[in-house]
């Protein structure tokens, strides 16, 4: 058996994967916040979604093709987001980002918003009770 030897110039892979891989914790808080600006987004295509839900009734075909139409745009968001904040590189960090983006999305615009949406109805209804 012969071995054949390696050429002066390569690298060992180890040293340049891990050189590569290794950011400081500072250059990843853009990639995170990147990643939770990506994540408010996607909350508000969800929150944009839920008129159309109402419009559209609860058929079954209707709620399938529109939650097929929400995970679609979803997806190209997130893949444009993480594409666009660090090259496409998936990272733990930037799925958690994008995660927590749509959380605080629901948990604050969204409930606001159906806050406001309840209240203008139940202002609606009173108005419209007076005038009869």
């Amino acid at each position: 058996m012969s071995m054949r030897k390696r050429p002066a110039s390569a690298v060992p892979c180890f040293r340049a994967c891990s050189a590569e891989a290794m950011e400081s914790p500072l250059q990843q808080i853009p990639v995170f916040l990147g990643a939770l600006y990506g994540g408010i987004v996607i909350g508000l295509v969800f929150t944009a979604f839920r008129p159309l839900h109402a419009l559209f009734g609860s058929g079954r075909i209707a709620d399938g093709i529109l939650d097929a139409l929400f995970y679609a745009l979803a997806g190209v968001i997130a893949a444009l987001t993480i594409y666009r904040i660090n090259g496409g590189t998936l990272r733990l960090y930037v799925i958690a980002g994008l995660l927590l983006g749509v959380f605080l999305e629901i948990r604050s615009i969204d409930a606001l918003l159906c806050l406001l949406v309840e209240k203008g109805k139940a202002l609606q209804a009173k108005f419209i009770k007076k005038r009869l």
